[in-house]
């Protein structure tokens, strides 16, 4: 079985239950859709492995995953920029010093299809509160306009994995 064709399918064996066979996860769109296929109920293992496949395969067509369009304008509770993927940043480093020695951006960020996070941060110092702020609504914005594509949250969980794996066969360590 390849990948692909265990997304939000996960084996169960629990001896201490005798609980065996695969349980479907999917969320979409804060509901979350649960179930478990038994290799009792279904006659082993791989029938039970087919019944959960195509149960997962209806709640994906029934409901698609967002599209980067949609995850990326999601409003989280700790925004207090009032624009989505905007915030105010002060440089760890300068942190701990004087007001007028701090280093303050406004910082856009936006994800990328590969699951990782890009961030291009505007200098108040040079461009003032009000240049600095525009310039990073205007670098996210131009950013969303090239995004396509469904989101996927497993991405970077699934690049590190083969990173590790890479790098353990290359005999290398990792930093």
């Amino acid at each position: 079985m390849s990948r692909g064709s265990t997304y939000g399918i996960s084996r169960v064996d629990n001896e201490t239950s005798r609980t065996h066979g695969w349980l479907v996860t999917i969320q979409r769109r804060g509901v979350i859709y649960r179930k478990h296929f038994s290799d009792g109920v279904f006659g082993g293992k791989q029938r039970s492995f087919a019944a959960a496949k195509d149960y997962r395969d209806e709640i994906i067509a029934a409901h698609p995953p967002l599209s980067m369009q949609e995850y990326s304008n999601i409003v989280k509770k700790n925004n207090r920029s009032g624009v989505v993927g905007v915030c105010r940043y002060c440089a760890s480093e300068t942190r701990d010093l004087p007001e007028e020695k701090q280093r303050w951006f406004w910082v856009a960020s936006w994800p990328l299809p590969d699951g990782r996070r890009k961030r291009v941060k505007f200098s108040v110092k040079k461009y003032g509160e009000e240049g600095a702020f525009q310039m990073a609504m205007d670098a996210r914005s131009s950013a969303l306009g090239k995004l396509v594509g469904a989101f996927d949250p497993g991405a970077v969980r699934r690049k590190s994995t083969r990173r590790r794996a890479a790098l353990a066969t290359a005999g290398g360590t990792q930093h």
